[in-house]
């Protein structure tokens, strides 16, 4: 999977996401999970970008999109959830459709939290 990330205050950044998709539809795998992050929403009163407008790209490409701030820890974690619910989804699709024995089964992702980190395990079932 690969998160776009931008800077809502940063105009040139988000201009820069157009390139970035480019460069995935060339050198990356046609079926990569992708999703546009708007960083920094805790800045709004610097915002450049607006929310609409991320949307708006995000709808084009038919990729996921999130307003997050890293700094507030908002959306962060349903961001890396969101990429990851999605990738498990396309995983277990492939598994049924090439389904054969021994092959395994489906994937399921699971948060561990503790005080220090929260990190995601994924476990087969």
């Amino acid at each position: 999977g690969i998160m776009l990330v931008y800077d809502i205050t940063n105009e040139k950044s988000f201009d820069n996401i157009k390139n970035w998709i480019r460069n995935i539809e060339e050198h990356a795998s046609s079926d990569v999970e992708r999703m546009i992050l708007g960083n920094k929403c805790d800045m709004n009163e610097k915002r450049q970008v607006s929310k609409e407008k991320g949307e708006k790209l995000a709808i084009d490409y038919g990729i996921k999109f999130l307003e997050t701030s890293a700094k507030s820890s908002i959306n962060v974690e349903e961001a890396f959830f969101t990429l990851a619910r999605d990738i498990m989804t396309k995983l277990n699709r492939k598994m049924n459709d090439n389904s054969s024995p021994g092959a395994g089964g489906p994937v399921k992702i699971t948060e561990n939290r503790s005080k220090k980190s929260s990190f995601f395990r994924c476990t087969l079932l």
